[in-house]
C-alpha cells in the first residue's frame, strides 16, 4: 500500500498515469527499473548546465539550479526540483533532452503537468502567483549513435518555448493531485 505520508513528486504522478503496475513496483515495493542510456545522458547534460563546463553553450541558467520545491497540499506532502529558478525575478526554467524531435512543441509545453505542479508549489511555498511567473522549457535534441550511446545533435540547438499558467490551472492541478493521491493510497494490483 502506498504510504500516504510519502511526498508526491511529478515523477510519481506521471508514473501513475503511464502504468499503474509499474508505478506500484517502483513507489510501493521500491523496485526501480534501470535507467536507460537516454536517461543517463540527460542526467549528465543536466549536471553541467549552469556551470563553466556546460555541454550546451548558450543555455540560459538562473541563479538557483535544482531549486528544491516543497510544500503541503492539505495533508499531502509535495516535492520537486526545478531545473533553474530566479527567486527575485520569478523566472522558472526546465530543460529536457529528447531524441524525439516532435516530443516538445508549444502545445505539449502548454499542457506539461510538471510545469503546472512547479507553479502550484511556488504558490504554496512563497505565494508566487502563477500569472507572475515567467516559465520556459528548453528542449535540447539528442540522438542515439547505434552503439547504445547517446549524444547531442550536431550542431547543438536549443528549442525554447515560453508558457504561462493561471490560478485556475494550479487549482485544477491541486484537485487532480488530491484525487490521484486518494487512488494511489487505495490501489492494489490484481494478484497481490
Amino acid at each position: 500500500m502506498f504510504d500516504p505520508k510519502r511526498p508526491v513528486s511529478w515523477s510519481c504522478l506521471s508514473s501513475w498515469e503511464w502504468n499503474k503496475e509499474s508505478w506500484y513496483k517502483s513507489y510501493v515495493l521500491g523496485e526501480r527499473d534501470p535507467a536507460t542510456p537516454a536517461m543517463l545522458f540527460g542526467n549528465t547534460v543536466g549536471e553541467t548546465l549552469g556551470t563553466k563546463d556546460s555541454m550546451v553553450p548558450g543555455i540560459i541558467a538562473y541563479p538557483e539550479m535544482e531549486y528544491k520545491l516543497e510544500a503541503k497540499l492539505g495533508k499531502i506532502k509535495l516535492i520537486g526540483y526545478a531545473d533553474s529558478y530566479h527567486p527575485e525575478k520569478k523566472m522558472l526554467r526546465e530543460y529536457k533532452t529528447s531524441q524525439n524531435a516532435k516530443r516538445w512543441n508549444q502545445d505539449s509545453v502548454d499542457k506539461h503537468g510538471q510545469l503546472t505542479m512547479y507553479a502550484l508549489l511556488l504558490f504554496l511555498m512563497d505565494k508566487v502567483k502563477p500569472e507572475d511567473l515567467k516559465i520556459h522549457l528548453d528542449h535540447i535534441p539528442t540522438q542515439e549513435n547505434g552503439d547504445f550511446s547517446v549524444s547531442l545533435v550536431d550542431p547543438i540547438t536549443i528549442n525554447t518555448f515560453e508558457t504561462k499558467r493561471t490560478m485556475k490551472d494550479i487549482l485544477e492541478f491541486a484537485t487532480y493531485i488530491k484525487d490521484t493521491h486518494k487512488q494511489m493510497c487505495e490501489y492494489t494490483p490484481e494478484g497481490v
